[in-house]
């Protein structure tokens, strides 16, 4: 694959992957709906022509969001286990748009955008042009990739915590606290950005503790959201207590995997001996409860052998940060699918898909793996859509 110069290629991968999602996303509006979904449509009261285009933006969690934004923290819901940066966001830039819906779009939109150039800078620093191209083009192509500009926080947080470490790449220590505090108001692993910083210090005491005020930025911000909390009337641990309502345990990764290899091989029995079938839309997702517990193990066993090229290729504060938060990924299973969700979390894993590009740019795979990720892109982009229920 011919590929121009990068800020080209990360425009390209922008323009050509959003594409695939709008089209994907009115197509999965139009066909038949399940049950309910009309109703959901309804929500958005942009009308006709404003539910069909926000197909692929407004499912599942974008409701909480949108619920915050307009809301803020109800007293008694669980809500407080979604952080309130984007949702902020929002409200603020609904006065200028005049709905959450827009407003949360558009914030999705550019943080993909921006995000995608930053991800492009830190990659070209450590593994050269031709793997950020790939790296870009490869998240940008992936076939759950319609989440970065759906009503959630995926590309905002990929935007902060990619750009935390490109700053402290360039030891610009004041910028990178900034945004990790970002990143931390807005999902609770933006916290994990202490460790690579911290591990970028270790070959200076005196640095370290020059700058140290810096990275304090971090737990600062996520005791100001609780303290904000508690003051709201919600416990100081709401968000992580709330968990367990949301069906979430934490038995830390050891639990997750022992949980997640014992369904799989017991949905492996029930697929073979026609007990479940492994595709059927009609269900509460595209794939069946057996099939997707294989699914989701396999994409663990497939980001837990990425790392180990993280850690070979890149420095020890990428593969550092990559274990951490694949670790805390799979630490709180729900019993009935204990790996649900993973491969959206992946999704901001972006040490994972820097090492993952410099493989496929190694072997010249960048056509065959944007053609493929292109067609799953549409697949699942037409089933988020619909109604189901995509990580």
């Amino acid at each position: 694959m011919h590929l121009a110069r990068a800020p080209s290629v990360t425009l390209w991968a922008v323009l050509a992957s959003r594409l695939i999602v709008v089209v994907g996303g009115v197509y999965g509006v139009l066909v038949p709906k399940r049950e309910g979904v009309q109703a959901f449509l309804g929500a958005t009261h942009l009308g006709a022509l404003g539910n069909v285009l926000a197909g692929s933006a407004v499912r599942w969690d974008a409701g909480h969001y949108l619920a915050i934004a307009s809301h803020g923290y109800t007293e008694g819901s669980n809500l407080p286990v979604f952080f309130p940066l984007y949702p902020l966001l929002i409200h603020a830039l609904s006065y200028l748009t005049g709905s959450d819906v827009i407003a949360g779009v558009l914030v999705s939109w550019a943080s993909f955008g921006i995000a995608l150039v930053l991800l492009h800078r830190l990659t070209e620093l450590e593994l050269g042009k031709r793997a950020a191209d790939a790296s870009v083009l490869l998240l940008a192509f992936t076939p759950l990739s319609f989440f970065f500009t759906a009503v959630y926080t995926e590309s905002l947080f990929l935007l902060f915590s990619v750009g935390t470490i490109l700053a402290a790449r360039r030891e610009r220590w004041a910028l990178a606290g900034i945004l990790g505090a970002l990143a931390t108001l807005t999902r609770v692993t933006g916290i994990l950005l202490v460790v690579p910083i911290l591990i970028m210090h270790l070959p200076s005491r005196r640095r370290l503790s020059r700058h140290l005020g810096w990275v304090l930025l971090m737990p600062a911000a996520l005791v100001t959201y609780l303290a904000f909390l508690a003051a709201s009337g919600f416990s100081w641990l709401a968000p992580f207590q709330d968990e367990a309502r949301w069906n979430r345990h934490t038995t830390g990764p050891i639990g997750g995997i022992e949980l997640a290899v014992r369904l799989a091989v017991r949905s492996t029995g029930a697929i073979l001996r026609g007990a479940q079938p492994v595709f059927d839309p009609t269900r509460y997702a595209p794939l069946t409860a057996a099939a997707e517990s294989i699914f989701l193990l396999l994409i663990l066993a497939i980001a837990s052998v990425i790392l180990l090229s993280c850690l070979r290729r890149l420095p020890l504060e990428y593969g550092a940060y990559a274990a951490i938060a694949l670790m805390m990924c799979i630490s709180s299973p729900a019993p009935a699918q204990p790996l649900v969700s993973l491969d959206r979390y992946v999704l901001t894993i972006f040490p994972l898909w820097m090492a993952a590009g410099a493989w496929i740019a190694k072997r010249h795979l960048e056509r065959p793996a944007v053609v493929i990720g292109a067609i799953l892109l549409a697949f699942y982009t037409i089933q988020f859509a619909r109604g189901s229920f995509i990580a």
